[in-house]
């Protein structure tokens, strides 16, 4: 028997405030601002399945901004009715013994308007021109803004952990910045000498920087994602001494070799190798991937080349699917050598309350063939040969940007060719058969019915795809 082997740092995400959310924002553009009572709600829903699964802090972007913070910075913070309703989410979150973690855009994420009031710390692209979205970081009054956000929010919030995030939306590129150092050493120092500061004033509070953009996502000879090598990989291991866990999320594929984690000084994590991104736009209910056993397989291969810590993304828990994706996850995360059948079975105990063993086993049969039926058809080579990428990792379920309700997308090529929608679509069908079987034999009838209603969606929507592309989709 093995022995136990958890991960020491068990953090969900967002990633947005409203991503949690169950009920839509069809009409509004990514990322949704709101913070209002249905927020809150989507957001506790997802602290009680959090509690429940061992997770010990949430980190969500939004809680006080999106893009816009004011010059003097502190003024974000006045609107009495956003926090009225921080307010009960901070208490909810310390009712179940989960620290909020806060969002920092380092750099980039919230400082358009800065850049737009005091033009002299916007940063600039490689060919002069000036940033978007990018502070300067070699100027020091970048800094200072920097510095008064991360003291700000830590004054009006008993924040467990900073999430430092610097490149997302690009990164200056003048001689003194990217230019100097390249793209991944400047954003290394940038993090380091934040990491260094939380440290120095906030001590306590958990540091961990996730490199998104510190490099291309593509595919080098070997069909992988290029690694940190050189000089890049030398930043990131001084990055290490200067952080408490370095999150390499593996949106497309990881960006730190597996044999240089040993040689990290502080912690390694991912996001659990598999996850849908949900946005604000759909229907809740209109789509349903269950991963629980692939999430149980990534998570226990993480653990084994030295992962412990996890980001895993949250969603909307009114969603049958993403509640028993974090559910299971967090349970595995405190136990990696687990039967995955066995946890997911505790959850369906926990949630759906079976009125014998053989609903529940069978209810667990429903999710795992749900789960073949939609990932035992990806075509791993052909997504690598079509998007010259890596396999997600990340996949939205819908378009991230947009006015009004989108396309599933998850259904379309590259994920599922003609071949891969019928067998689906029949899986998804012959799960449903069993479901409908059983709907009787639980005392959460609610559940069950939203879990009937995603199923549903799934099929029906596959079917208007096939119809509309002219594919054979009658039973």
């Amino acid at each position: 028997m093995m022995a136990k082997a958890s991960y020491d740092y068990r953090l969900g995400f967002g990633a947005w405030v409203n991503d949690m959310r169950n009920s839509a924002l069809p009409l509004e553009q990514w990322p949704a601002p709101q913070m209002d009572d249905e927020t809150v709600a989507g957001i506790v829903r997802a602290l009680d399945v959090m509690a429940d699964a061992g997770y010990q802090y949430l980190d969500t972007f939004g809680l006080y901004a999106t893009t816009q913070y004011p010059l003097d910075i502190v003024s974000a913070f006045d609107d009495r009715e956003r926090n009225r309703q921080l307010d009960r989410l901070f208490k909810a979150a310390e009712k179940r013994g989960i620290r909020f973690s806060m969002p920092l855009g380092l750099m980039t994420w919230g400082y358009d308007r800065i850049i737009e009031e005091d033009p002299e710390v916007r940063g600039k692209n490689a060919d002069g021109s000036p940033h978007p979205h990018a502070m300067c970081g070699a100027h020091e009054r970048s800094w200072e803004y920097i510095e008064k956000l991360i003291d700000a929010m830590f004054d009006r919030r008993d924040f467990g952990a900073v999430h430092l995030e610097s490149a997302d939306l690009g990164w200056c590129d003048c001689p003194k910045c990217a230019g100097q150092y390249g793209r991944a050493g400047y954003n290394a120092r940038l993090n380091a000498r934040a990491g260094d500061y939380i440290r120095q004033r906030h001590p306590g509070a958990l540091t961990y920087t996730c490199p998104i953009n510190w490099a291309n996502w593509g595919l080098n000879e070997q069909g992988e994602q290029p690694k940190f090598t050189g000089a890049d990989r030398e930043a990131v291991l001084e990055l290490s001494k200067h952080i408490d866990l370095f999150m390499d999320q593996g949106h497309r594929g990881r960006m730190l070799a597996w044999e240089d984690v040993p040689k990290m000084e502080c912690a390694y994590g991912t996001s659990g190798g598999l996850w849908t991104y949900h946005g604000a736009r759909l229907d809740r209910l209109s789509y349903f991937v269950p991963y629980p056993q692939r999430a149980a397989q990534f998570l226990r291969e993480h653990h084994e080349h030295g992962a412990r810590g996890c980001l895993y993304y949250q969603g909307p828990m009114d969603n049958p699917a993403v509640e028993v994706n974090s559910a299971v996850a967090g349970r595995m995360m405190q136990d990696v050598t687990r039967d995955p059948r066995e946890v997911l079975e505790e959850v369906i105990e926990t949630y759906y309350r079976p009125r014998n063993a053989d609903a529940r086993s069978r209810l667990a049969d429903v999710f795992l063939a749900a789960e073949e039926a939609y990932f035992g058809q990806w075509d791993i080579a052909y997504m690598k040969e079509v998007q010259k990428l890596e396999p997600p990792g990340e996949f939205c379920v819908g378009l991230l940007f947009g006015l009004s309700p989108d396309l599933i997308g998850i259904l379309w090529e590259p994920f599922l060719n003609a071949e891969g929608r019928m067998k689906c679509r029949k899986g998804l069908i012959a799960a449903l058969r069993q479901l409908v079987e059983i709907e009787a034999d639980f005392g959460d009838r609610a559940r069950i019915d939203r879990l009937t209603r995603a199923l549903m969606m799934m099929v029906q929507m596959l079917a208007t795809i096939m119809g509309a592309k002219g594919e054979p989709w009658t039973d």
